[in-house]
Formats: C-alpha cells, sequence, structure tokens
C-alpha cells in the first residue's frame, strides 16, 4: 500500500489564504497606486496646459482690450475729422452761395456798365454832330488861355487886396469854375472901379459866361470893352467873341456886321470870320446896294 499524503491542517490553510489575499491586495494596491501617479501626472499635466492656455488667452484678451481701445480712440478721431469735415462743408456751401450772390452782383453791374457805355457812344455820337462849332468855340479861346497859361498865377502881383482878388479871380477861370470866376471878376470890378485893369476883368467876366454858353449874358461886357475901350489890346478878341455870342443867340445880321468888322481890320480872326460870313450870307443873303449908296457897320469897322 501506498502511503497516502499528509493532510493539512486548518489553520496552515487559513493562514495561506490570508497570505494570499494579502499578497492580492498588495498586488491591487501597488497596482492601483501607480494608477493613481499616472493620473496625478496627467492631472499635473493638464493643469499645466490649462495655465498656459489661461495665459495665452489672458494675453490675447489683453491684446484684444488694447486693440479694442485704440480702434475707439480712432472711432473718436474720425468722429472729430467728420465733424470737422462737415463744418467746412457747410462753410464751402455758404462762401459758394455767397460768391454765387457777389456773381450775380457783378453781371448785374457789368449789364449797367454796359448801357452806361451804349449811352456814353450815344452821347459821343450825339456830340460829333456838334463837335465841329465846338471846336470853333475853344479855337477862339486858344490864344487867350495860351496867355494865361504861359502867365501862372503864381507871377501874377499879390500885395494889395486887388492883387490877391484879381488873382484868385482868374485861378478859378483857368481851373475851369467859369460861374465863380465870373462872379470874382464882377466883384473886383465893383470894389476896385478906378483900377487899371478893370477892362481885362470886364473881358474875362464874358470870357467865363460864353464858356458857360451863357452867350446872351455874355454879351453885354464883350459889348462894353468894344464900346468903352476900343483900342484896348482885349477890344479885338472882345470884338470876335462877341459876334460869335450874337450867332450863338439867332442874332446872324447883328453877328455878320461885327465879322465885317474883324475882316476889314485884318484880324487875326479875318479868316474865320470870312468863312462865318459866307455862312450867314447864304442864309440871309444880303440886298444889292444901289450906285452911290453906302452902309455903316456897327462899331469900328465898316461891314462888307
Amino acid at each position: 500500500m501506498t502511503p497516502s499524503p499528509p493532510q493539512k491542517s486548518p489553520w496552515l490553510l487559513a493562514r495561506l489564504c490570508t497570505h494570499t489575499v494579502l499578497a492580492l491586495t498588495l498586488a491591487s494596491a501597488c497596482a492601483r497606486s501607480s494608477d493613481i501617479a499616472r493620473v496625478d501626472e496627467s492631472n499635473r499635466v493638464q493643469d499645466q496646459r490649462l495655465l498656459a492656455i489661461e495665459r495665452d488667452v489672458g494675453s490675447s484678451l489683453e491684446e484684444q482690450r488694447k486693440t479694442l481701445r485704440a480702434i475707439q480712440r480712432d472711432l473718436r478721431a474720425m468722429r472729430g475729422r467728420t465733424n470737422l469735415i462737415s463744418e467746412r462743408t457747410e462753410q464751402l456751401v455758404s462762401e459758394q452761395s455767397a460768391l454765387s450772390e457777389a456773381l450775380e452782383r457783378s453781371h448785374s453791374e457789368q449789364r449797367r456798365l454796359t448801357r452806361r457805355v451804349e449811352e456814353q457812344v450815344a452821347r459821343m455820337g450825339r456830340f460829333r454832330l456838334e463837335s465841329e462849332n465846338d471846336l470853333d468855340k475853344m479855337r477862339l479861346q486858344l490864344g487867350q488861355l495860351e496867355k494865361l497859361l504861359k502867365s501862372p498865377i503864381a507871377r501874377l502881383p499879390a500885395k494889395t487886396a486887388a492883387d490877391k482878388e484879381f488873382r484868385i479871380a482868374n485861378h478859378l477861370l483857368i481851373n475851369g469854375e467859369f460861374d465863380l470866376a465870373a462872379d470874382r471878376f464882377e466883384t473886383f470890378r465893383k470894389k476896385h472901379p478906378k483900377d487899371k485893369r478893370g477892362t481885362e476883368a470886364l473881358f474875362r467876366r464874358g470870357q467865363a459866361l460864353f464858356l458857360m454858353r451863357k452867350y446872351d449874358h455874355a454879351l453885354i461886357p464883350f459889348f462894353e470893352v468894344v464900346d468903352k475901350a476900343p483900342n484896348h489890346e482885349l477890344a479885338m478878341p472882345s470884338r470876335w467873341m462877341l459876334a460869335r455870342a450874337l450867332e450863338e443867340t439867332g442874332d446872324l445880321k447883328l453877328a455878320r456886321e461885327f465879322y465885317a468888322q474883324l475882316i476889314a481890320g485884318k484880324s487875326a480872326y479875318a479868316s474865320d470870320a470870312t468863312r462865318r460870313v459866307a455862312f450867314i450870307n447864304k442864309l440871309f443873303p444880303r440886298p444889292r446896294r444901289k450906285k452911290g449908296s453906302g452902309g455903316k457897320g456897327i462899331g469900328k469897322g465898316t461891314a462888307k
């Protein structure tokens, strides 16, 4: 007979089971601790990643805030420029409106000036029709005016009150203030009746009246010079201007008599007097004289 295996006691079996359980428990614990370590390491890595992401996100948010603040500043600046542009645009519109109004006024003024020029041209056209007669009138005064211009007013005596008044009257005449000059010469004659320049003052008064075309008033001083001072140096120009004044007032027959005197006296006015007498003779032919009859003119000369 084979011997039977030894029998294990229950206590030993219990110890073996206990040791086995502990070993399994330790192995399981070791396995769990390693897993926990791996999980912790994974969590630590994740935490680091999260921190990095948070830092990146925070940095990105700060950059975005800076960008947003910059955009807001740019927007405010753009609003300011937009307001400035709007104000400038309104100002330009106002200026353009003002320029348009000024241009319209300029056009209106130009049209007005154009009308004035047209009126002036029309007046000049009418003046040309009368220019020959006016030139004749001015030609009469040329000699006297040249004489006055060659003798400046400053050279006239100014010692006495009469000298000063005569000087002022001549100054007014040369400056074209004929109405004032005529009054001054008349005042001079009244205040200084014995002054030797009385005849010249009388002639100058008539000259001023003639230049103002007051021919009917100019007749009196010229006739007075011819009548009271026939030998005075101004008697001949007085006779000429008297004839011209008579012609202007329509008394052509009497004007012809004075022209005839100038022709007979062979004066400097004889050529113009001859031309004017020929014109008057066409208007008023002289009656034929009978043989043996004679006719006397007015004044010193004899009418032809």
